[in-house]
């Protein structure tokens, strides 16, 4: 009977733990959209801030009003793999259609540092400003 209840309380305090580690994970969100003539990265406050980012947090893009193109300086697999962590392939760049969200985690090997990405807005032919151009910094 002491042995099922050590086991149990063991059992108990190994799951607190565990979920203690997943909900220190960001989900963190921006949008592209188009507010006024321009077209931006922004966060839920549609400010144009850079993305700062730890390893494992999960990173969301919303494209609004157009079918975007998401272009990173190397590989995507260097810095991310899908939400489910499976990999995300070897291009460096990715599609999203308009209404859709980019989610990518950030791997927990990712290369810390400040990097510069594009996004494409196919609609106008342009491309989104964030903290001009928009920044991802992995810390």
């Amino acid at each position: 009977m002491k042995k099922t209840i050590t086991t149990w309380v063991g059992l108990i305090i190994l799951a607190m733990i565990s979920t203690a580690a997943v909900s220190h994970l960001a989900i963190i969100k921006y949008s592209v959209k188009k507010i006024d003539t321009k077209w931006y990265v922004v966060n839920e406050r549609n400010r144009p801030l850079p993305i700062e980012a730890n390893r494992n947090d999960n990173i969301e893009w919303t494209a609004e009003g157009s079918d975007m193109v998401f272009q990173f300086p190397q590989e995507l697999s260097v810095y991310f793999t899908k939400e489910d962590g499976s990999f995300v392939g070897e291009g460096y760049y990715i599609e999203v259609r308009d209404g859709d969200k980019l989610k990518l985690k950030v791997k927990n090997d990712a290369p810390l540092g400040r990097y510069v990405y594009s996004v494409l807005v196919k609609k106008d032919d342009t491309y989104a400003e964030g903290s001009s151009p928009p920044v991802l910094i992995i810390r």
